[in-house]
This record gives C-alpha cells, structure tokens and sequence, in this order.
C-alpha cells in the first residue's frame, strides 16, 4: 500500500515542530517527576539483563550452534536407536557399559533417560528465549507508555501495532513450544517410572513422543525474527513498513524512514532536534539527514572519499558537529550503516535507479525527457517499484505515469505529475563536480515508489507507460520478473507440518484401539 502523506517521514523534523525527549537520553527535561527517573534507571538495568540474555541466545539458539533445533531431533534418533534395542542387550553395552556405571539397566531404559536430559537442556534453552522475550516485551512497553505520557502519540505511530504484535507472537510461540516439550519430558519420566518396556507397549511413551513432535514442529512453522532493546538498531527485525510515501519529496529520507521501527525514529528525530541550532544558516534539519544519508550511501559504494564526505558535509554543518555525530554511543555512523544496508536489502531498485541515474549525468543526458524503472527480477513477498521521471526541457511538463499488471495487486495505478524544468540547473551546475550536482538532479527528479503484491507464483509482467495529456505515449517499460515463495521458509513450513502430522499420529495411535474397542469395532 502506498501513501503520499508527508507526516510519515517519521526521521525528519520539521522547524517548527519539537519531538518530546526520548527516554535513553540524559538531556530530558527536568520537569519530569523523580517517577520518570526511576523508569529510566529501571530501563538501564533491564536492557543490561537482556545485553547478556541476548549473547547466550546468539551463542547457543538464534546463530551459534542452534541447538534449539538440533536437540529435538536427537531426541527422536534416541527414541528410535531405544526401540531398535527392545527385548535385547549388545555385548558392548553389557561388557562395557555396565560395568562403569552405578546402575543395572538396559540399553533402552539408558537411551530413553538420555533423551530426557536431552528434553530438560532444551527447556532450559527455551526458558532462556522466554527470558529473553519477557524482558524486551517489558522494556519496550516501559518505554512506549513513558513516551504516550510525555505527549508524543507513540501508540499511534506508524508501525507501533505490528512491532506490538510481533513481539507478542513470538512470545506467545516461545510460550506453546516450551509448555509442549515439557509435557514430553513429562510423559517421557512417567513412562519410565510406570510402564512396561517389555511388552513394546507404553501409551506414555507414545504421548511423549507426539508432544515433542508437536512441539518441534510449533517451533518450525511459527519461527520468528529474533530483536531486541539493548542494541539502538535491535528492533529493525521486528518491523516492516505497511504503508509507505508514494512520492518521494527526500528520496533517501523517505525510503530509509520508511524502514525504521518507532523507538529508534524517536531516537533519531530526539538527537536531530538537538543538533538543530548547530546547522549553518540557510539550511536545516530536513535536509542536512537527506544529505548525510545520501553521501554515506555514496561513500560506502566507493564513489566518495572521506575527504569528499566531511567537505561536503561541512557546507551544512560545523566539523565538530560531524565528529560527535559519528561518535554518538547510540546513534553513530554505526547506525546510519545499518539503516542504510537494510533499505539497499529491502528496496535494493531504488538503489539501482540512483546509480544509472549517476552515470546518465556523466555521459550526458539528452532526452527532453529522462525515464527510467526498475523492479526486482526475484520477487519473493512483496515487489517494490521505483520510476525515475526528469524534464530537461525548458518549461515544464504534465505527464501521465501509468502502472499496469495482470499478476500483482493492485492492477493498475495511475500518477498525475507535474514535472518542473531541470535545464537552468543543468546550465548552472555544468562545471561542479557529481558530488555537488547529484542531490540537486535528484531534488527536481520525480521519484514514484509502488508497492507490488503478487496474485500467484510464477512469471509475471509489469507495463509502465509515461503519458503527456492527451494519453500519447512518451516513454515505456514491460518488466518480466519471477514470482517465487521464499525457499528456505517453505522448507521450515514444510518440515514443521511433517512434524505436526507426526505428532498427530503418535497421539491418536494409542488412542484408537480404546475407541474402537468401546464402539464394539
């Protein structure tokens, strides 16, 4: 969904307008009452508890060795190799293994207590993700609710419903997972306490297995992205832009805001404001941040030195300015990256458009009319379509920008432009260098940003036609891209739903024979 609605640059702040202070800052006013302190200490506190959760979550669950994912199917294997050793003992186990050991069991009996401990390892990891959860979801309604009490509608912020509801979700998944492994391990020690081996027969058993099965296969089908408070840039993952400016005013602004979750634009528009007195005079706020992300974008690309960049950023902005910037302990040049890298993943056209965009500047543009578009050739989710529209007439123009498609929704949209006249400034900045004259081309460039939903998987066309008035055609595109499912979570889905049915399986299997007994079958 596209919107054209210049309120939802969320990271840029207007002259006149003043964003209340974010709690992570020290510069709050001090008309706060001593209650607002203590939250700020007691955010402190949490958000080191969970620093520390989330390093054992990365070491041994989320990245690391995973052993979320590895245990429960060791624990399958050991069920098997158990009842593969039903009713007999190899003479390793007998000659070597009791011996060494201060108790007198069999091979089964040792496998099945094995894979217990092997069930209370993963309850204690997965009771360190619940942890985990618990402690961002607190921290993250701390600070929503310190923020709707300072004035700033932050429950009402773009995109504040659905970070609510991933973190929720995932805790809610983590929840189901861990109360069904532990109804597993609890079956699992019932069986072995009270249950007959020898005759191969253990309802328990059976029910321990199909609630480890369901378990797992919860955990598969519901995983979720793993983010958190304690980083500036930690709840990126947790959010996605639902809706987004259709025509962009600040191209960089506007596609990188789109992109950032509400507690880290309340830090951004927090630390802006802050260095808005520091500004040279004839600029501001606004379009100092559209500079800065379009020169960090420019450098890490290679195309602009660090003597370039600080040059250019210091036409807007004192130096020392520059160096606390980049300092900052929260919102350093760190984050500026981390921004940027994720919109270049998610919108990666744009990025596209803007570099053939450069090289037409260095061989010339000729065209009265300069045109472009681009689209992902892979689209797995949603598509992104970025046009470029730049009149280097001598007046300017109406044109007719239509988007046309069979297999994405919506269908057809339709943009009325009017493109303003480019030539005197092709004429005044002829001899600056591409630095100086790329900002101010794609300031009198019309950039349109739409959103794609795909219809169904496949190959799939897109027409776009740049129209004058009376409907003649100027310029066209036909797109031809793939529509694809993304592979890696159809797989996960895939093998979640064989686990489930599994699990199904091994619950009613037991349960059969007592039903069809009591119908008289």
């Amino acid at each position: 969904m596209s919107i054209s609605d210049d309120d939802l640059d969320i990271l840029s702040i207007e002259d006149h307008y003043e964003i209340p202070s974010a709690p992570e800052f020290n510069n709050v006013n001090q008309s706060f009452d001593d209650t607002n302190s203590y939250d700020q200490k007691a955010i402190d506190r949490l958000q080191e508890y969970e620093r520390n959760l989330v390093k054992l979550d990365r070491l041994f669950i989320s990245r690391g060795a995973r052993f979320i994912l590895v245990m429960p199917i060791l624990v399958i294997i050991l069920y098997g190799f158990a009842e593969s050793f039903t009713g007999s003992e190899p003479d390793w186990w007998v000659n070597h293994v009791l011996p060494v050991i201060p108790f007198d069991i069999t091979i089964e009996i040792g496998l099945y207590y094995l894979a217990f401990f092997f069930i209370v390892a993963d309850l204690g990891l997965l009771s360190l993700l619940l942890l985990l959860l618990s402690v961002t979801r607190r921290i993250f309604n701390i600070q929503s609710n310190y923020l709707t009490k300072t004035g700033l509608t932050f429950k009402s912020a773009h995109g504040y419903a659905e970070m609510k509801e991933t973190i929720e979700g995932s805790f809610r998944q983590v929840l189901a997972t861990t109360f069904l492994m532990f109804l597993s391990g609890i079956f699992l020690i019932s069986s072995l306490q009270f249950s007959d081996f020898d005759s191969g027969n253990s309802v328990l058993l059976s029910f321990s297995t199909g609630f480890l099965l369901c378990g797992h296969g919860v955990h598969m089908v519901s995983d979720r992205s793993r983010f958190n408070t304690c980083e500036t840039w930690g709840m990126l993952d947790s959010f996605s832009p639902p809706i987004h400016p259709a025509l962009l005013k600040r191209p960089f602004s506007d596609v990188i805001s789109a992109h950032v979750d509400p507690l880290l634009s309340v830090r951004i528009s927090e630390y802006l404001r802050s260095i808005q007195g520091s500004v040279n005079e004839g600029n501001n706020v606004s379009e100092l941040q559209e500079k800065l992300l379009h020169l960090l974008h420019l450098r890490r690309a290679g195309y602009l030195d660090e003597e370039d960049f600080r040059s250019e950023l210091g036409i807007m902005m004192p130096l020392e300015i520059i160096d606390e910037l980049f300092r900052h302990p929260e919102l350093g040049e760190e984050t500026w990256d981390r921004l940027i890298i994720r919109a270049k993943d998610r919108c990666a056209s744009f990025f596209r458009l803007h570099d053939r965009l450069r090289m037409k500047i260095d061989t010339g543009i000729n065209q009265e009319i300069w045109f472009d578009v681009d689209m992902e050739n892979l689209v797995v989710g949603q598509a992104n379509l970025f046009a470029y529209v730049l009149n280097n007439g001598s007046e300017p123009v109406n044109l007719i920008l239509k988007i046309q498609t069979p297999d994405f929704r919506p269908s057809e949209c339709v943009y009325k432009l009017r493109v303003n006249s480019s030539k005197n400034l092709f004429d005044e900045i002829e001899n600056e260098s591409f630095v100086q004259k790329l900002p101010l081309i794609i300031k009198s460039t019309e950039i349109i940003w739409q959103s794609l939903l795909p219809e169904e998987t496949g190959e799939a066309t897109v027409t776009v036609r740049l129209e004058d008035e009376d409907g003649n055609l100027l310029s066209g595109r036909v797109l031809t891209v793939q529509n694809r499912a993304d592979l890696f979570t159809r797989l996960r889905v895939s093998i979640g739903a064989i686990f489930l049915v599994g699990a199904g399986i091994a619950i009613i299997s037991p349960i059969l024979p007592l039903f069809t007994s009591l119908l008289g079958l």
